[in-house]
């Protein structure tokens, strides 16, 4: 149940046909998996799951048939009138795919349903904070606003509630940052959007403490990486030196014996945390498959491992089935889902980035394999994985605990919106949307930057996307600092925004993905056959 390294589909897309789905499929056993095709659990939760968002409106089956490597991958697309999410998910068997797919469609299905009723409040910065307190409204400074966007303390927003994880104080926040996309929004205020809703943040669980932890720890993903891997790749390999988890080695062993070329790189240590990425090709791959990655931060090595493995496992299948030739889709999707398919809307989708999606489906190997091989695949240096950090912690209550504990240390705080309606609450299902102030996303896609991706540019020499004090000149556009963020950094701090949309010209579809079949629909419409 992850967004951030290649984008689920997202509610606001074009609904397909409603279709049967919800019963429990035949476990398909990955070598070495440890569950039981009966899992009790694991058929709990997805029961669960399957109550709240209901039977009729699912449409589901494996998408394990789309790699040759047989790590199991499943899909669920939800359908509630206007309403449409899809989900995938991925694990050691279909039972536990299944569970995951089920999970994003939850995260987003809720996200739906309960955020254009949610309550709201509109007016500036300045006026909450004199109605309601200065500490009840988040600064949208702290929550990376796009570099030089028309921003400062009397601009009109609207803004939801959260609740903030240490004290449960209710906390208001700008409500294009607690959405995860645009059609969960209300009317906007007069000046517009700040930015584009994104869904990193999003979880779900059984119980709350499982939601929000999961939706932490993908802040964490995003907030190491951002600026050090894909385009920016800084070629930091990870050496598996010591690693023990049974499941990990044997999908790490599939993958290999599939002749596919496994690297792991390490994006960051902040908070000691280890925050992973696995990347790597394979015989035959075109540019959809060989820029498959997977992602995970979490306290335990193993465990950041272990999702990491299997979520770049996954991604080979998912990005085959969401933009590879419909021709295939039709051969393993089942009846209706045609249907599915023909209700996509390229014309919806964001036009920069299905137009880039649709340059790589047509780029000869000649021309994207050095490409990739100079960024994605770059390997510079080696870390041993026995010497990254690591903590053992055992349940959900003691990972959120863990994790809010080393952000408090450092002195942010956790606000959680809580996206279960009582239909939600009845099925036993939690799902939120969490923001941390001061942690960062999606600078390269969006230009969204802080005060902590502004000091990391800083260290990284980077001055020809960053630099501090005066402006430099035109097309450098301000970032948007607090008071003690701007002294601590020495001055004000400006983004060159076309030399970060340079960086990422030609490897846009690693930042972000176009729905699926869209592309492969702009082909198909006269857009020229698939090289």
């Amino acid at each position: 149940m992850t967004e951030p390294t290649e984008p689920t589909d997202q509610p606001g897309h074009p609904d397909g046909t409603q279709g049967a789905g919800g019963t429990d499929p035949a476990v398909t056993r990955h070598p070495g998996g440890d569950d039981t095709p009966g899992d009790p659990a694991l058929a709990a939760v997805t029961d669960r799951f399957v109550g709240l968002l209901g039977a009729d409106n699912l449409v589901e089956f494996s998408l394990t048939p789309f790699d040759h490597v047989g790590v199991p991958v499943w899909q669920s697309w939800w359908s509630e009138g206007e309403r449409t999410s899809g989900g995938i998910g991925y694990g050691p068997t279909q039972q536990r795919a299944r569970v995951g797919a089920l999970g994003e469609c939850v995260e987003h299905a809720t996200a739906a349903r309960s955020l254009p009723s949610s309550r709201l409040e509109e007016g500036s910065l300045a006026e909450l904070r004199a109605r309601l307190g200065e500490d009840a409204v988040v600064d949208p400074r702290t929550l990376g606003l796009p570099a030089g966007v028309d921003f400062d303390d009397d601009r009109p927003l609207v803004w939801w509630p959260t609740r903030r994880l240490r004290d449960d104080a209710t906390v208001w926040a700008p409500a294009e940052f607690v959405a995860s996309s645009g059609g969960e929004l209300p009317a906007p205020p007069p000046g517009g959007w700040l930015t584009t809703p994104v869904s990193n943040g999003l979880g779900a669980g059984s119980t709350r403490a499982q939601a929000v932890s999961h939706a932490v720890l993908e802040i964490f993903q995003r907030d190491g990486n951002g600026l050090t891997f894909r385009a920016l790749d800084a070629g930091r390999v990870v050496e598996l030196d010591e690693v023990t988890d049974p499941s990990t080695l044997v999908v790490l062993g599939a993958l290999r014996s599939a002749g596919v070329d496994v690297t792991v790189k390490l994006g960051a240590t902040d908070f000691g945390v280890p925050n992973l990425y696995v990347v790597g090709t394979g015989p035959g791959d075109d540019v959809v498959v060989a820029t498959a990655c997977g992602e995970a931060a979490h306290p335990d090595r193993e465990v950041a491992l272990s999702k990491a493995v299997l979520e770049f496992a996954s991604a080979r299948a998912r990005k085959a089935f969401m933009h590879g030739p419909l021709e295939r889709v039709h051969d393993v999707a089942p009846d209706g889902y045609d249907a599915i398919i023909a209700a996509m809307r390229p014309e919806n989708e964001e036009q920069r980035v299905l137009d880039a999606m649709v340059e790589w489906l047509r780029m000869p190997e000649e021309t994207w394999r050095p490409l990739v091989g100079s960024t994605v695949l770059r390997r510079d240096t080696t870390t041993a994985f026995s010497s990254l950090p690591t903590t053992t912690v055992e349940g959900h209550d003691a990972l959120l605990a863990d994790v809010a504990g080393r952000l408090a240390a450092e002195g942010f705080d956790v606000l959680v919106h809580d996206l279960v309606d009582e239909r939600g609450a009845d099925a036993g299902v939690q799902a939120v949307k969490a923001l941390v102030p001061g942690l960062e996303v999606e600078t390269v896609a969006y230009g969204r930057i802080g005060e902590r991706n502004a000091a990391r540019l800083v260290a990284l020499g980077r001055d020809d996307l960053l630099r501090v004090g005066d402006r430099p000149g035109d097309g450098w556009s301000r970032v948007h600092l607090t008071a003690a963020g701007r002294e601590r950094l020495g001055g004000d701090a400006w983004l060159d925004r076309r030399a970060v949309d340079a960086v990422a010209a030609d490897l846009l579809p690693l930042y972000r993905e176009p729905g699926r079949h869209t592309a492969q629909q702009v082909l198909s419409a006269g857009g020229g056959a698939r090289v």
